[in-house]
């Protein structure tokens, strides 16, 4: 695991306020196996909100980057998480500090080392269900890149994100998200979470200023503060916005679960970066701007501060705190990539265009049957779906009362 660096600053007055930020000692240099044709550069900061209410809250984010994982040199991993709830920063540490020997003591590790890696989280999950942490109503996301060879695995859990950046030389960069967040804003995680037995609510609806038993959200730029949450049926618990997390047991029984989504991208010469970061970056910053500031910087370390700092800003432009923000650049630097044009690879211009492959390990793929889970439905049909699924809810919940 890199180390770790405590910036200092020079002018006492901001001294207190440049404790907040942990991060790796400038840029790191990864050199990949001789013939991957990549050397990897990274860097993390993860900088702890500002809270004029509470000014010794703890960050309740967690970062970590651990190189030759196994002690395999081909194969790297950097994970972000993102506690929430009383004990959110206990959460985030705990998972953060088992999930790389987790993985390592898969059976199917490291031969099929995605698949180790979703069998990993949950193992987390249960680690820490089992543990002296109260995880009632808290836990953390994660969100995990793990690096094997020239592939580019990305395994998710809740409201983090990971990003790429691609783009032909000389051609502006497109940012690809290469995970999906986890919100009732989705609505096949929305019908999901329904079919497990959850309210999803406002906290407008919750208050019986809007109609309960009709969906009033359509995405999160346009839901006013007041994003969809997850109620059990039992009381006014445990309001999550998020449909996965590690941790949280009171919202298990409603659908809330640790299983990873996961894509796997191969990378070629046009991939230029990666990012992960917690929402404390994507509350205010778009994917595609996010990756349009990282690449005004030469090194990751840089391209983080300024990330860091900018959204740092934008959370004071438009509130009177800051979330925690933690984020990972990985910088792709290849090696052979003339080599590897004149070699007749696949061209670039048709590489730029594909999707990351959708990976799914032993364990999710037991999902659906486990939990009868629906399929993916378009927009139009799905939104059908869950209206009629929170009209089934409300009415089951209005006889439960009455009788």
């Amino acid at each position: 695991m890199a180390g770790l660096k405590t910036e200092l600053a020079k002018d006492p007055a901001q001294a207190a306020e440049a404790t907040r930020v942990d991060a790796t000692n400038g840029s790191v240099v990864l050199r990949l196996p001789p013939g991957t044709g990549l050397a990897v550069r990274y860097a993390y900061i993860s900088q702890r909100g500002y809270y004029p209410d509470a000014p010794d809250k703890t960050n309740q984010d967690a970062v970590s980057a651990t190189e030759r994982l196994g002690g395999r040199p081909d194969l790297h991993l950097f994970s972000v998480y993102d506690g929430h709830g009383e004990l959110g920063t206990e959460c985030a540490q705990f998972v953060r500090d088992r999930l790389a020997a987790n993985v390592t003591c898969q059976p199917s590790f490291p031969a099929a080392a995605p698949a180790a890696l979703s069998s990993a989280l949950i193992l987390a999950n249960s680690q820490l269900h089992d543990s002296p942490i109260d995880d009632c109503l808290s836990g953390t996301t994660a969100c995990c890149a793990l690096l094997a060879g020239r592939t580019l695995h990305v395994a998710n859990v809740g409201d983090s994100r990971a990003v790429l950046a691609e783009g032909l030389p000389g051609a502006p960069l497109t940012a690809r998200d290469l995970s999906k967040d986890q919100t009732p804003f989705r609505w096949d995680e929305c019908l999901r979470v329904l079919k497990a037995g959850a309210r999803v609510m406002t906290l407008d609806q919750l208050e019986g200023l809007k109609d309960p038993s009709l969906p009033c959200w359509t995405n999160e730029d346009d839901c006013d503060g007041d994003p969809p949450r997850l109620w059990s049926p039992a009381g006014l618990f445990p309001g999550t916005a998020f449909t996965r997390s590690i941790g949280d047991s009171a919202a298990e029984d409603i659908g809330v679960i640790p299983d990873p989504e996961m894509t796997a991208t191969p990378l070629g010469p046009h991939h230029r970066f990666a990012i992960l970061a917690s929402d404390g970056i994507w509350e205010f910053i778009s994917s595609q701007r996010a990756v349009e500031m990282v690449a005004k910087h030469d090194n990751p370390y840089d391209a983080a501060k300024a990330l860091v700092a900018q959204a740092y800003k934008l959370w004071l432009q438009k509130e009177t705190r800051t979330d925690d923000i933690t984020c990972a650049v990985i910088f792709f630097d290849h090696e052979q990539e003339a080599a590897e044009a004149a070699g007749g690879s696949e061209a670039p211009e048709a590489a730029a265009l594909q999707q990351p492959a959708l990976v799914t390990p032993p364990q999710a793929a037991e999902l659906p049957s486990r939990l009868g889970l629906l399929r993916t439905h378009s927009g139009k049909q799905a939104g059908m779906e869950v209206a009629e699924a929170i009209a089934a809810v409300t009415i089951n919940a209005a006889a439960s009362t009455s009788s």
